[in-house]
């Protein structure tokens, strides 16, 4: 939004998704409350949506402003690379998974499916937009699993017999 009074729905609905009501969103922009409120319904957007998205925004640039050029630089090259992986899944997941279905279309079979899925999966690995390794608390609860005790239950166990 430009300074000064915002006048498109889009910014009343902008500054409706940061918290505020649609009075008061009526007021900045002098667009209808009753327009700015069903604009919102009809688009799914929910009051304060945004509001968390804000408080972690503020929190990450205070804590980059506080590491030196040297690592700003190194977070924001890394940033930026992971931001163009999602960007190249984004716009060519939908073509894979076109050309697969129609693949399966062609041809069904489990193996195609789980191939073009995959393939999917590790692209997505690779550009660290999903991990490699399943995380710490993940493997800790395959460790419970396999450390609990089984007991193997025999005919007398549903038959009462001693």
């Amino acid at each position: 939004m430009a300074r000064g009074k915002p006048k498109t729905i889009d910014d009343a609905l902008a500054l409706f998704s940061t918290g505020k009501s649609p009075r008061e969103c009526e007021k900045l922009t002098g667009i209808p409350a009753t327009t700015i409120d069903r604009h919102a319904k009809k688009r799914g957007i929910i009051k304060g949506s945004v509001e968390q998205l804000i408080k972690d925004t503020v929190r990450v640039r205070s804590e980059f402003g506080e590491q030196c050029d040297a690592v700003q630089d190194l977070i924001q090259m890394e940033v930026d690379k992971q931001l163009a992986g999602m960007e190249f899944y984004r716009t060519h997941a939908r073509k894979v998974v076109k050309i697969g279905f129609k693949s399966f279309a062609e041809a069904p079979s489990e193996t195609g499916m789980k191939t073009v899925l995959d393939g999917l999966k590790s692209g997505m690995q690779v550009e660290g937009l999903v991990p490699f390794y399943p995380s710490a608390q993940t493997i800790n609860n395959a460790n419970v699993a396999q450390t609990q005790e089984t007991k193997i239950l025999t005919i007398s166990d549903f038959y009462g017999e001693k």
